[in-house]
């Protein structure tokens, strides 16, 4: 995993992707792989930032299983996954 910047920056985007993925979970969606991947490029190609994000997510989905919280997993997930490829092409320069 990488963890680029200082801590606070780290903190604080992990809390930006949060509080998008709560806004996206709580709008009606019609482009699920857009929304995941704009949440993939909010991480800024850092794989430890979406993965914080997720841990964090899944925590308030224990405390509180709610379709919101359930969707905002969900749009992570699917952001680490649509966003997969583009850390790859980072690390080895393939891709378009």
């Amino acid at each position: 995993m990488n963890r680029q910047g200082n801590p606070e920056d780290f903190d604080d985007r992990v809390s930006r992707l949060l509080e998008r993925a709560c806004q996206l979970a709580d709008s009606h969606l019609e482009g699920i792989n857009e929304a995941a991947e704009e949440l993939a490029a909010m991480s800024g190609v850092d794989l430890a930032v979406i993965s914080k994000a997720r841990r964090m997510a899944l925590e308030r989905m224990s405390a509180c299983p709610d379709h919101a919280a359930k969707q905002v997993v969900w749009l992570i997930r699917r952001a680490i996954e649509v966003g997969g490829w583009r850390w790859q092409w980072e690390d080895d320069g393939s891709g378009p």
